[in-house]
């Protein structure tokens, strides 16, 4: 098990399944893309090339833990403006939790849940399993 610094210094791979009410005005890629640090690391995971069984509305991510805060952000103020939700699975080496953003999330508590999530997740040994919901 890696200790606490090495952890935090592991590359995060997210999955964000966006579910929408209706057809958003700006579609969340689109949305991502417009900042030019998350261009080349978020990439729709439907059509060529992607995992089997993603839809068209999967985007996935591998990027340091570093880039987090302002992803959780952009995707905050995505799902504001298009009342909508969407969850996010994030793993970080061989542990994964999950977690649901709504228009009421805050993104900080977003990225301190996250952390808590995958450290308890860490220390139970389970390395995966339902994470909290922080729609809260």
């Amino acid at each position: 098990m890696p200790d606490s610094t090495s952890a935090a210094r592991l590359p995060v791979r997210l999955t964000i399944n966006p579910r929408q009410r209706q057809q958003p005005s700006v579609d969340l890629l689109t949305w991502i893309h417009r900042r030019p640090e998350y261009r080349p690391v978020v990439r729709q995971a439907g059509g060529g090339g992607g995992r089997p069984g993603f839809s068209d509305a999967v985007i996935i991510a591998v990027l340091a833990q570093g880039l987090l805060p302002g992803l959780f952000n952009l995707l905050q103020s995505w799902v504001d403006q298009q009342r909508t939700e969407a969850s996010i699975r994030i793993q970080a080496g061989d542990t994964e939790v999950e977690l649901q953003v709504s228009g009421r999330t805050d993104s900080a508590r977003l990225l301190a849940q996250a952390t808590e999530a995958l450290r308890a997740a860490r220390e139970s040994g389970s390395g995966s399993g339902p994470g909290p919901d922080a729609a809260g």
